[in-house]
């Protein structure tokens, strides 16, 4: 399996990603969401990674800059923020998520990064397993989305700190 950079004709199976494993875990998104999601893929700051499997996408991850005041304020220096990690279902356990995100420890460090950030869902028991092994800590912050569901903030160094 090879990790890289995504490039503009890798969006749709980056997207088909995203969607198959939303609907493996019972949300199904509805069109509006899937437009919101393009749009956020093909951003000009987005960093989206892809993990394939020959020449089938089987993982996507999609960082960007951090930003102060929750995601609506001014870049923060330092700070790379990862929106997405999706694995395609039937990859599930097979370590596709933790190469992602070692292959954008590095890229990010590279970049002027020196701190990866994220949030997920609480009761994410697979997310939460998966950040834990590969060096995410708590951070101590907690939400709740637009929804209602319970999140949490994880951090950790880049390769290059």
């Amino acid at each position: 399996m090879a990790v890289r950079l995504a490039q503009n004709y890798d969006l749709p199976a980056a997207l088909g990603v995203w969607r198959e494993a939303n609907s493996a875990r019972g949300r199904p998104p509805d069109a509006a969401r899937i437009a919101r999601v393009r749009a956020k893929l093909a951003a000009p700051d987005a960093l989206l990674l892809i993990a394939c499997a020959a020449t089938r996408v089987v993982g996507m991850l999609l960082a960007e800059p951090g930003r102060g005041q929750d995601g609506q304020g001014p870049r923060l220096d330092g700070l790379c923020h990862i929106s997405m990690v999706f694995v395609h279902p039937d990859r599930w356990g097979r370590h596709v998520g933790e190469r992602l995100i070692g292959y954008l420890a590095d890229q990010a460090g590279s970049r002027g990064y020196a701190r990866l950030q994220l949030w997920t869902g609480a009761d994410n028991d697979r997310a939460l397993r998966l950040y834990r092994r590969v060096g995410f800590v708590p951070s101590g912050r907690t939400s709740r989305t637009d929804g209602g569901l319970a999140i949490v903030q994880f951090v950790r160094p880049t390769s290059g700190s």
